[in-house]
């Protein structure tokens, strides 16, 4: 411990190396008495008292003041904010080709639904539509869900999906683009008639057969998204693909979470 005043050493003893004292009148009665101290002992001893160490030599060495390390080093205010990160979001994969002549055209052959075959009449009155809901889903085998006999694997994917979701009630209508045993129900136009009664926000078109047989786009293919007659269209894949995979019935549910997320905001 030579060279600092015998007043430091029990605290660097205990590892400070610096001692900040509230007044200058303080630090000086303080050296005054270590210097004291130290002649003292020097006398006794016969031996020359040790100089000030210039750790306190308070005088020579003032501490920076705010002004000083304002000048000299960047502030708080002037450093740049630490910015995150988010994680990133694969974006939603575009069709090759495009149809511009689709994008905002009307869809073929709506009918006033007074001109609704009696099948399609019977599937509006089944139960009671939504009134305005966001997204409307279609696929192959549909119709037999709904109007003959549904598939089991296939109908508790979807309603597990749609569980899933946690939207709230009203968001997502189902409507078929053919009916079972009927031939003339095939025809896209009531499809589309439904899609302008409902008007929803988005469509979502299950499997390529669907897609081929509503005479979409082929650039439609699974994870992609188009506009077409003025909705947004999503391609996905055909819900036998998932129904019995949980991988892949969690990646659709993952896309499906990202692309509608515009609906927990209702």
């Amino acid at each position: 411990m030579n060279g600092y005043a015998p007043i430091l050493r029990p605290w660097l003893k205990a590892g400070l190396s610096a001692l900040l004292l509230e007044s200058e009148e303080r630090v000086k009665t303080l050296l005054a008495m270590s210097r004291d101290e130290d002649e003292g002992k020097a006398a006794a001893d016969g031996r020359t008292p040790e100089p000030e160490p210039y750790a306190v030599r308070r005088e020579r060495t003032a501490a920076p003041s705010v002004a000083q390390f304002s000048r000299g080093s960047a502030s708080l205010k002037t450093l740049p904010p630490f910015k995150t990160q988010p994680a990133s979001i694969a974006s939603v994969p575009q069709g090759a080709e495009r149809s511009p002549s689709l994008e905002n055209a009307a869809p073929p052959g709506v009918l006033p639904e007074t001109d609704w075959p009696a099948p399609w009449q019977a599937l509006k009155k089944r139960r009671p539509l939504p009134p305005s809901p966001l997204v409307l889903w279609t696929y192959d085998g549909l119709g037999e869900d709904l109007m003959g006999t549904a598939d089991p694997d296939r109908q508790q994917a979807i309603v597990r999906m749609i569980l899933a979701l946690k939207h709230p009630g009203g968001t997502h209508v189902f409507w078929p683009y053919a009916l079972p045993g009927v031939v003339m129900s095939t025809l896209p136009s009531l499809f589309w008639s439904g899609v302008e009664r409902l008007d929803p926000r988005v469509l979502l078109i299950f499997g390529s057969d669907a897609r081929d047989a509503l005479s979409l786009p082929h650039s439609l293919q699974s994870f992609c998204q188009e506009r077409v007659y003025g909705r947004l269209v999503i391609q996905l894949p055909d819900p036998k693909n998932f129904s019995g995979d949980s991988a892949a019935f969690a990646r659709v549910l993952a896309f499906l979470a990202h692309s509608l997320r515009f609906c927990s905001r209702r």
